[in-house]
């Protein structure tokens, strides 16, 4: 079982391509995730909010903010073509 995560692919012209994942800190499996994948740095806090979110337009209720920072080195801005390695 993994825990609950968000994948991200970031580009951002002057730095690589990063594509990465966080997960849910108050996952029950995120002691236990069976690739390692939940590492501290790649941690973060899901909080959910059940009023509706400031921009929807639908009146639509439960949204799960996430404040995290990632970190990119400088280099080349070249998107990775399907399948992703």
């Amino acid at each position: 079982m993994r825990p609950a995560r968000l994948h991200t692919l970031i580009f951002k012209p002057g730095f690589r391509v990063l594509i990465s994942q966080v997960s849910d800190r108050n996952d029950p499996n995120i002691n236990s995730d069976v690739q390692f994948g939940a590492t501290r740095t790649l941690i973060g806090d899901f909080v959910q909010h059940s009023e509706p979110h400031p921009t929807a337009k639908d009146g639509a209720g439960t949204w799960y903010p996430l404040d995290h920072t990632y970190v990119m080195e400088p280099g080349a801005a070249v998107l990775p073509l399907p399948p992703i390695r």
